[in-house]
């Protein structure tokens, strides 16, 4: 009697997408040992046969440009919601959690990442502190690069936000760079355009997710950068940009997420949604496949992923079809890891690591430390307001005149002007930054974040400085999160104790705290949709115009401190 040795351990049929040669064809495809090891017409011998039909088999999706963190979750739980949308590697850049622990922080990341299926890589943070117009928890220098590059799962140098300093040629910033000029290095370059990007490019930095127009992806993608069009919670820029992908040029772009919230993730998917969005958009699905797959996999020399090919890791997906990508099987290194939508593997060993759940550092805050004091002697004063752009993270520098109450400048709800402050997290300075905002439509109440690009010190926006201290106060209690305050009352709270930045809970949980917080927050007269997203980034100041740091007001085209009052 003849017994047939299996080749392989188990032999998939469906329709194979195939990024290499733009083709779908009927094909069997071979695994063995979690690596692709046959593609062909015909079978071969296997322990398990897996007959897909009509479904189509895609190589697993890859999230080029990703902050886990603005998740509001930890790598492993991050991972229970992407994964069942066919999400199998992600590249993140831990600079939120570096600019608040470090070394440390970016450690807890590797470390808890490690226990699920997902595969993640992450870069080096190449600025913490982002600038020094703000206060962080940590710095990573040169030293501290040329340390983290020899760590596993490290695989590039992240996003360089400080375009001034490689323009001018900074050498502390230029020392960065060269330290990884043998790996991938990201970019960070909003609306730069002329020579000013090509000194930027020049200095050696390949890619860049921050156009928000056609114009500026095209000059970028002619000047030889690899273009990530970003669609995340705050930021959306694929409709505006998906109309430049063309045949000719499809190789040089990736689909991103940069930032997305937890429940965006539940209800909106992950690649899967900028899939589904890329191709009702109009463009062709194996190109949209390719900028999920093959082309991150080029360009950050992942030879093991990006494609179903020999010799490449067994991460598929399988979809019904190539409009709405809903994956029916994913699989990585060969194994079925989530089935109809369902998550099926379970975290590998228990966590813990105390240090990085202890950030929030300052004392108690008082009406009187939020206080804008004003000296003069008129009954209304011209000031700097920042004006918020739902669905970006840029904003406007608006003017508006604001009436004096006991020497103080005061909020004025009528006209959507509201106090906005930065209170410094890290070291106790007891340092905060004032100012007013435009935007947010709250009539009474504060709400507030100890999530604040890129610093993560604790923001705060209000009608009235009593309830704006309660919300300060109680992130400090619970170790950081987001919460919304009204009549020294407290209405709704989400703990982020990791690092002020994340929640050890399952999604599912911190969705129904969410719910209840937004419910609250929309009684309050806030119309965003994402108003503690749209609040985190208005500390950012790498991204035009004006921001506030717990310094003060940050004119961001100069990249440097601006008054609040118009003289």
């Amino acid at each position: 009697m003849n017994i047939v040795k299996p080749l392989a351990d188990a032999v998939l049929r469906g329709n194979l997408v195939n990024v290499y040669t733009g083709m779908i064809y009927d094909s069997y495809i071979g695994i063995k040992d979690g690596i692709v090891n046959y593609i062909g017409k015909n079978p071969i011998p296997s322990e398990e046969q897996i007959d897909l039909k009509s479904r189509y088999i895609l190589p697993g999706y890859i999230d080029a440009h990703i902050h886990i963190e603005s998740s509001m979750m930890i790598p492993s739980q991050y991972a229970r919601v992407v994964v069942p949308r066919g999400t199998t590697c992600v590249i993140a850049d831990p600079h939120e959690i570096a600019n608040v622990k470090g070394i440390e922080g970016i450690k807890f990341m590797i470390k808890d990442s490690k226990r699920v299926p997902l595969k993640v890589y992450l870069m080096i943070p190449s600025c913490v502190p982002a600038t020094h117009l703000e206060t962080s928890g940590a710095t990573i220098g040169v030293n501290e690069i040329k340390k983290l590059r020899r760590f596993d799962r490290i695989i590039g140098l992240g996003e360089m936000m400080n375009f001034p300093g490689v323009i001018s040629r900074n050498k502390d910033v230029m020392s960065k760079i060269y330290a990884c000029k043998d790996m991938p290095i990201d970019g960070h370059a909003p609306g730069l355009k002329g020579l000013d990007l090509c000194e930027y490019i020049s200095a050696g930095i390949l890619s860049d997710h921050e156009s928000t127009e056609k114009e500026e992806a095209f000059e970028k993608l002619s000047l030889g950068m690899w273009v990530m069009i970003r669609e995340g919670s705050a930021s959306k820029n694929l409709s505006d940009l998906i109309g430049i992908v063309s045949k000719e040029n499809s190789r040089r772009f990736m689909l991103v997420i940069d930032d997305k919230h937890v429940e965006d993730l539940l209800t909106e998917g992950d690649m899967d949604h900028n899939l589904r969005k890329a191709v009702s958009s109009g463009l062709d699905p194996i190109d949209a496949i390719r900028m999920v797959t093959l082309n991150p996999a080029e360009y950050y020399g992942l030879k093991h992923l990006g494609g179903v090919s020999p010799g490449k890791c067994a991460d598929l997906v399988i979809v019904n079809n190539l409009k709405d990508f809903n994956a029916d099987l994913v699989m990585i290194d060969g194994k079925i890891v989530a089935k109809n939508g369902q998550y099926l593997e379970e975290v590998r060993e228990k966590l813990s690591n105390e240090s990085i759940t202890k950030t929030i550092n300052l004392r108690e805050i008082y009406p009187k430390d939020l206080a804008i004091k004003y000296s003069g002697e008129k009954d209304s004063v011209a000031v700097r307001v920042i004006g918020v752009v739902e669905h970006q993270i840029h904003t406007k520098e608006l003017r508006h005149n604001l009436g004096v109450k006991d020497g103080k400048l005061v909020s004025d709800t009528e006209y959507d002007i509201l106090k906005i402050c930065v209170v410094e997290r890290h070291k106790n300075s007891g340092r905060i930054g004032k100012g007013f905002v435009k935007g947010f439509g709250l009539k009474k109440g504060a709400i507030a974040s100890s999530v604040a690009h890129d610093s993560h010190n604790i923001i705060v926006v209000g009608v009235n400085d009593n309830d704006m201290c309660l919300a300060v106060n109680r992130l400090k209690e619970i170790g950081g999160g987001i919460i919304a305050v009204d009549d020294n009352r407290i209405l709704g709270e989400v703990p982020l104790p990791v690092a002020g930045l994340m929640s050890t809970w399952k999604a599912e949980n911190i969705i129904v705290n969410l719910k209840k917080l937004y419910e609250e927050v929309s009684k309050l007269g806030c119309s965003l949709d994402a108003p503690f997203m749209t609040l985190s980034f208005l500390s950012l100041p790498v991204i035009p115009e004006l921001k506030i740091t717990d310094y003060g007001l940050v004119d961001v085209k100069k990249f440097d401190f601006v008054d609040l009052i118009v003289s």
